[in-house]
């Protein structure tokens, strides 16, 4: 009998052999997925600004907040702003410096901040950044400055993380209208006029937000919040100091009925009063109240006599609004819907000079234009009140923009304004291209 030859079916080895390394083997892995594109956020850039504006890129760098809105409109606690050099040099008599030694004040910053990392002041997790400041220590004895409000709620001076960065971001504003940082001579009152257009750049943020409805009512009551502390400052009134007292007025009291308007806005939602999302709210009414006593003390808030009938028209439900008096609506919202005003020492003696008897308009979310501030603006806006653009030599709005930034001024325009004999831009190569990158430039 001939013998059998092998199959090539399943019994040889090697057949045995592959069967199993198919059977075990794994299936070829999918190829990775394309990783994710990188998006960088690019806020909305106004029309308001030249094509080359160191007021623009300034902006830009405020409204990158708007890409994480919960943090940017989060409260924070800060140290009290209307005295910014009280406390600085405090017990300059403890320590040496000059010896070497640590002064108290200095050890006991160091170990406030150990305790903040020990607390977890630089962790990622929620619980951590409870605890995290949000900016930089101003430099006081016990800063509670950028610290959540969480873990100080009953400290008088509270504003939104956006309502500060939107401060700080006029004095940079403010810096680029001032033609002594750039060594150069234009006019009379270049700098004055620049704090005017500082301002009315405001005046235009609060109107454009409110047809936005950036974060609802948040972004209107950050600009309100920087509005306040801006104007609580030397440097911002430098406008006061220019030719036309009645544009002063103007101006002035059109921060008063935007304020209202706030208000107004905020009594329509339900938002008036201690129980509110609008955490900083009694120590912004009181910082405007303050405000409004300082630019009558100061005579750049025209103040008029009290009418003689005021107290009839306070018997047939409140006395009429007057612009130059606006801290007596202020007090009659505090006092009708319960808000328990913070924040300025002189809390009293403002309460007490005020008079809360103003007629408020009635709480509705549709109200119109109850403090006049629509229609103020508007014609502020023609040009009815607002000072003239003068000395740009160039086409521009008659409010806001930056007309008078010196960065968006023409190399020659610079050179022929720099002082000495070798007239040379006062703007380095380099700092111009870095502008039209967006680089942010703070002079002086």
């Amino acid at each position: 009998m001939p013998p059998k030859r092998k199959s090539t079916g399943s019994s040889g080895p090697a057949s045995k052999k592959t069967k199993t390394a198919t059977a075990t083997a794994s299936p070829p892995s999918p190829p990775p997925p394309p990783p994710e594109p990188v998006v960088t956020y690019e806020p909305p850039r106004s029309k308001r600004w030249a094509p080359v504006s160191g007021s623009a890129n300034a902006e830009a760098h405020y409204r990158m907040l708007w890409k994480d809105e919960k943090k940017a409109y989060s409260y924070i606690t800060i140290c009290n702003p209307l005295s910014i050099n009280d406390d600085d040099n405090d017990d300059d008599d403890d320590g040496d410096s000059d010896g070497g030694d640590k002064s108290d004040d200095e050890e006991e910053d160091e170990e406030e901040e150990e305790e903040e990392e020990d607390r977890g002041g630089d962790g990622d997790d929620g619980h951590a950044n409870r605890f995290k400041r949000l900016g930089p220590r101003c430099g006081k004895k016990g800063c509670v400055c950028f610290l959540p409000l969480t873990l100080n709620p009953d400290h008088p001076w509270i504003i939104s993380n956006a309502g500060y960065m939107k401060f700080e971001n006029q004095f940079i504003q403010l810096s680029l209208r001032d033609p002594d940082n750039f060594g150069m001579y234009t006019f009379n009152d270049h700098a004055g006029h620049g704090s005017y257009e500082v301002l009315q750049n405001l005046f235009l943020d609060f109107d454009e937000a409110a047809k936005e409805k950036r974060g609802g009512w948040r972004e209107q009551w950050a600009i309100c919040e920087a509005v306040g502390l801006w104007l609580s400052q030397q440097d911002s009134l430098m406008f006061t100091q220019t030719d036309s007292a009645g544009e002063v007025y103007t101006t002035t009291e059109l921060v008063g009925r935007m304020f209202l308007a706030m208000l107004a806005q905020l009594d329509g939602e339900g938002l008036v009063g201690d129980a509110t999302a609008v955490q900083s709210l009694g120590c912004t009414m009181a910082l405007y109240m303050s405000l409004a006593h300082d630019l009558r003390r100061d005579g750049f808030l025209r103040e008029r006599p009290r009418a003689a009938a005021a107290a009839a028209a306070a018997a047939r439900g409140g006395s009429k609004f007057r612009p130059d008096r606006f801290d007596d609506a202020i007090l009659t919202y505090a006092n009708r819907r319960g808000v328990t005003l913070s924040g300025p020492d002189a809390i009293e003696e403002l309460t007490a000079e005020a008079v809360g008897d103003v007629a408020l308009p009635a709480a509705a979310p549709a109200a119109r234009d109850p403090w006049g501030w629509k229609a103020a603006l508007a014609r502020y806006v023609r040009g009815d009140g607002a000072p003239p653009k003068i000395g740009s030599g160039r086409a521009v709005a008659a409010v806001g923009g930056d007309a008078y930034d010196i960065t968006t001024w023409s190399p020659a325009q610079r050179k022929a304004a720099a002082f000495g004999n070798k007239k040379k831009d006062p703007i380095a190569k380099s700092h111009l291209e870095a502008l039209k990158q967006g680089m942010v430039l703070q002079m002086g």
